[in-house]
């Protein structure tokens, strides 16, 4: 898909899928994990690096990254990790005490790891479909990635409201 402002032929969103989900995963499942994570960036990206990965797997990879990164031994649903540090809402490196990039080397935004299995549960539990999950769990990381939060109330509120609005406009709503 191309976007206002992206050179042609460069991709920002990159999906990608673990082999024992591959045949779970669809290309319009595919497409629509593209399509939910441009629009977060279109929407809410104003500045700075907008190249993201997000990797399809399953709840024993989640549950290995949340105890590795987070000290946390059980599955989530979503996490995301920002690969440029100081890239925050379009601040540069050098201005939030971020390291250099190695010559001809992309700043990227980050990666969002999504566990399958625990969509198809969650869906499952909310009486939602598995698209609207991975939509949600999509936007979700997006906005990690961008900064926001859900620690606090306020925060909360602000973050799934967006999420919501992006859905909105994926799904029509």
């Amino acid at each position: 898909m191309e976007t206002e402002g992206q050179p042609q032929g460069r991709r920002r969103v990159d999906v990608l899928v673990d082999e024992p989900f591959d045949e779970r995963v669809s290309a319009p499942l595919l497409d629509l994990i593209r399509r939910i994570a441009e629009v977060s960036l279109n929407r809410e990206h104003s500045a700075g690096p907008d190249l993201v990965t997000v990797l399809v797997t399953g709840d024993e990879t989640l549950r290995d990254l949340n105890r590795q990164f987070n000290g946390e031994d059980e599955v989530t649903d979503v996490l995301s990790f920002n690969e440029t540090p100081g890239w925050l809402n379009g601040t540069p490196p050098q201005e939030a005490g971020g390291w250099a990039l190695a010559p001809g080397e992309e700043p990227r935004l980050g990666d969002i790891v999504i566990s399958l299995p625990q969509v198809e549960r969650q869906s499952a539990e909310a009486g939602n479909s598995v698209e609207r999950e991975l939509g949600m769990l999509t936007a979700h990381g997006v906005l990690h990635l961008l900064g926001y939060d859900h620690a606090e109330p306020e925060e909360e509120r602000v973050m799934f409201g967006k999420t919501d609005e992006i859905l909105a406009l994926v799904f029509n709503d």
